[in-house]
């Protein structure tokens, strides 16, 4: 009985990647954030230096300051403690798979007490430089996302008009959100003189980690935003190119359906259409190849926005336009165009392949019906050699009956000599149609033989 319990409570073994599976879903936690929070985000794009620079850095700076994030995914993510409590300093780098992004957390005294953005960023980048490690500024990639957001704790604003001064008037995107309805989002979607995008986040008392959850939302709205239209200048390029080969499409098709009315085989004509739609299939296949993938990124991007923008449960300030509709008007007509521009891309390749494939259908009829014509021609040809090889036997029947009958003929007039009385006209009346039967006989069996073979 005790070894039936040892059997029943022994673990299984474990697949080698059951803990990095399970852990998958807590890779990104929130930052538990303070009631009052500097959070500076910025985003790098990466080529392959750039993504080795990156490694590179976070690897210096991890040496030098305490990891707090899960081991587990400290390839990807990265949060490390720069400054203890009260004056708490955050840096966590994470690592997508083409941009790389840094954001600060930077703990403040009171919502009337905030550092200024270039304070926190000089503080940080002096105690990155005093362990030996570059500044942010120096980690690599081309910086594609600059968002500050300010998270204060407090009364909420009454209007767009009383918090358009900290915006330098500009017109302003407000709106409450969440469920709970504790929190305000402002901002202009500007950038500032520094070409920061400022955010701020008023709240009557939000938790620490769904305060991290907002925050975490707002940063994801902005950096998806700018990587989605990544995709718009090639988009924005393609239109007339595309418009080009559309026309040019549509002019071959007419000048095939013509053809085909006719009813008449152009071999030249057929080759120079096949040879205009070769072209413009190997143009849309290179413009498929080179922006493919940027529209499939854009059409990712999109949904992880669109999803974050739901999450904020946005309720309408009066007055106030909200970010969820901002987006629906600035925003989705420029993913449209993307969508628009990878439908007709597609919408053309197909073209494409429907108008070379009934080419290569006409191409392949005319081949088959010169190849008829010449197995007729070589049909008509072989009937002309048969009947010529024909007469031909029938001639060479006759000859050979000839000069044999001619000497069995000598040989009747020379027995006369030999007192054999031999009358040779006889002979050779008699052999005349046995030859010339014998030979006919012996051709036709050899031809019939030749023609089972």
């Amino acid at each position: 009985m005790k070894n039936l319990n040892v059997s029943i409570t022994s673990s299984a073994e474990d697949h080698g990647d059951r803990r990095t599976l399970h852990e998958e879903v807590h890779s990104r936690p929130p930052v538990p954030l303070w009631p009052n929070e500097r959070v500076i985000s910025q985003a790098f794009l990466l080529d392959a230096s750039a993504r080795a620079q990156q490694l590179q850095w976070i690897s210096k700076v991890s040496e030098r300051y305490p990891i707090i994030s899960d081991p587990i995914h400290r390839k990807a993510i990265s949060l490390l403690s720069l400054r203890e409590s009260p004056q708490r300093l955050l840096l966590k780098w994470e690592l997508h798979g083409e941009f790389v992004s840094i954001t600060i957390y930077a703990q403040q005294a009171s919502e009337n007490n905030f550092a200024s953005r270039k304070e926190v960023m000089d503080e940080v980048n002096r105690l990155l430089l005093s362990k030996g490690a570059s500044g942010i500024h120096s980690s690599g990639g081309e910086r594609i996302v600059a968002l500050d957001i300010a998270l204060e704790s407090g009364s909420f604003y009454v209007d767009a008009q009383e918090v358009a001064a900290r915006f330098h008037g500009n017109t302003m995107i407000g709106s409450v959100i969440l469920t709970s309805q504790k929190a305000q989002l402002w901002t202009d979607l500007q950038f500032d003189d520094e070409s920061f995008v400022n955010v701020l986040l008023k709240h009557t008392g939000l938790g620490s980690r769904q305060a991290g959850r907002t925050a975490q939302r707002i940063i994801d709205i902005e950096t998806y935003r700018m990587m989605a239209l990544l995709a718009l200048p090639s988009a924005k390029s393609l239109s007339e190119p595309l418009r080009q080969s559309e026309l040019h499409l549509s002019k071959l098709s007419e000048q095939i359906a013509a053809a085909q009315e006719r009813g008449t085989l152009d071999v030249t004509l057929d080759a120079d259409l096949l040879k205009g739609v070769s072209a413009i299939a190997s143009r849309v296949e290179g413009w498929i190849s080179a922006n493919g993938l940027r529209f499939t990124a854009a059409e990712a991007y999109h949904d992880i926005l669109k999803r974050s923008l739901n999450e904020l449960r946005e309720s309408v300030i009066p007055g106030v336009q909200s970010m969820h509709e901002f987006m629906d008007r600035r925003f989705e007509p420029a993913m449209r165009t993307c969508m628009w521009t990878t439908r007709r891309l597609r919408d053309l390749s197909d073209r494409v392949s429907r108008t070379t494939q009934i080419l290569r259908t006409r191409i392949e009829y005319v081949n088959e019906s010169q190849t008829q014509a010449l197995l007729s021609s070589m049909d008509r040809r072989a009937k002309l050699q048969l009947r010529l090889q024909q007469t031909v036997e029938g001639l060479s029947i006759i000859v050979m009956t000839y000069y044999a009958t001619g000497l069995l003929m000598y040989i009747a007039k020379g027995l006369g000599n030999f007192g054999i009385s031999v009358n040779p006209d006889l002979v050779g009346f008699i052999a005349v149609p046995v030859i010339g039967i014998s030979l006919y006989a012996f051709l036709t069996a050899r031809r019939k033989k030749q023609a089972n073979l």
